[in-house]
């Protein structure tokens, strides 16, 4: 067929780069610049707190740190495991649990301590998968409901199962006993409960960005999670993706028990005892979001620890004379949850949901200061068809 006169030729399809993939959406990098001013407004509030109540407050933000980083292990796994199935695994806290007995077994029997933890979180992800093909795959289609009972009965049967193998004794990993590292005088943490604590948290924070971000499984259960009938049009195995879900999750339980048990004592109720503050964390950052589970886990954690100097000048006669102050240090962390339910109901990082315009209240404000009076969801006139 002869050349049309005139027309352009062709041009070569240049060859991208592979590194240009890695290159930073629009997207992420606003992301990274909200980041950005939440670690700046958190550093001023460190900075304004050190200032009112002296150093000891870093030495409070620091075992904030490390328990938020207990805390966004544990978050990131649960809001994975929600977003692919749709229900709260309230057995969560007990695998936390099971993880961290397993490898505390497995210490004291010639393993050293990190070989039990990864064996231990191999065995883990091997009974996620074991809990989903046997339990929870029968209960798909039924709800959320059946799936919630289900796995409070698998709690109850995990937890009540370590009473009777292994006591109700309170124990302690074998791990030598060390001094805390003086950063500066009146501030330090423990190497293990603190310096390993945080090393492992931020490890598993950035292989669950990469795993979510970079790789084909990652993307795989993002869509899922997104719309799981689109995923099944478009070829997506979803079966293998929502095993894929059980083993990030009952592993990074395992690891969030082991880091819990070596800041405390390893107990059957361990888990169960902070499975609260976990879905806090959740609900914070936004139910489904792993990286508001990160988001949300810092808040609790920080939030929970910071306050106790606060609650402590409470407790000074010439205040309020409040009695046991830092043990009401669990309840911030909840406050926190009641304002952000209050003025973002789908948490800080959460997807907006399409018919959701504003919260009930923040609207209530607006049309208050508005000087509007009438309904708040529809006017008479949209009410009566806008006849």
């Amino acid at each position: 067929m002869a050349q049309v006169s005139g027309s352009q030729p062709s041009r070569p399809n240049r060859r991208r780069p592979r590194w240009t993939a890695l290159r930073p959406t629009p997207r992420f990098r606003r992301q990274l610049i909200q980041a950005g001013v939440v670690a700046v407004i958190a550093v001023a509030v460190v900075a304004g707190l050190a200032f009112v109540f002296g150093i000891i407050i870093l030495q409070y933000a620091m075992g904030g740190l490390v328990v938020s980083s207990i805390v966004i292990v544990a978050a990131i796994g649960l809001t994975v495991l929600y977003g692919i199935r749709g229900f709260a695994n309230f057995a969560y806290g007990d695998l936390m649990t099971l993880g961290a007995y397993l490898a505390l077994l497995l210490s004291l029997n010639g393993l050293s301590l990190v070989w039990g933890a990864i064996v231990s979180f191999l065995v883990l992800a091997i009974v996620g998968i074991l809990l989903e093909v046997v339990i929870f795959a029968r209960l798909e289609g039924r709800g959320p409901v059946p799936p919630i009972v289900a796995s409070v009965g698998v709690a109850l049967i995990i937890q009540n199962g370590i009473r009777a193998v292994a006591g109700t004794t309170e124990r302690i990993y074998p791990v030598p006993a060390t001094e805390n590292v003086v950063i500066v005088p009146g501030l330090g943490i423990h190497p293990i409960s603190g310096i390993l604590t945080l090393v492992v948290g931020i490890s598993f924070v950035l292989s669950a960005h990469v795993l979510l971000k970079y790789t084909n499984l990652g993307k795989a259960m993002r869509a899922t999670a997104d719309n799981l009938e689109l995923a099944k049009a478009t070829g997506i195995d979803t079966k293998r993706v929502t095993y894929a879900a059980w083993v990030v999750s009952s592993s990074f339980a395992s690891t969030a028990g082991i880091l819990l048990g070596l800041g405390t004592a390893v107990k059957p109720t361990m888990g169960f005892d902070v499975l609260l503050l976990i879905f806090a964390a959740v609900i914070v950052g936004g139910i489904g979001s792993p990286y508001g589970a990160m988001l949300g886990g810092l808040m609790v954690g920080l939030s929970q620890e910071m306050s106790v100097p606060f609650l402590v000048w409470l407790e000074r006669p010439d205040v309020i004379g409040l009695q046991f102050g830092s043990a009401y240090k669990v309840a911030i962390p909840f406050i926190i949850l009641i304002i952000v339910l209050i003025f973002r109901p789908w948490g800080i990082a959460g997807r907006r949901p399409a018919f959701a315009r504003r919260s009930y209240f923040i609207e209530r404000i607006t049309r208050t200061l508005a000087g509007e009076r009438g309904a708040i969801d529809t006017s008479p006139g949209e009410a009566n068809g806008g006849r």
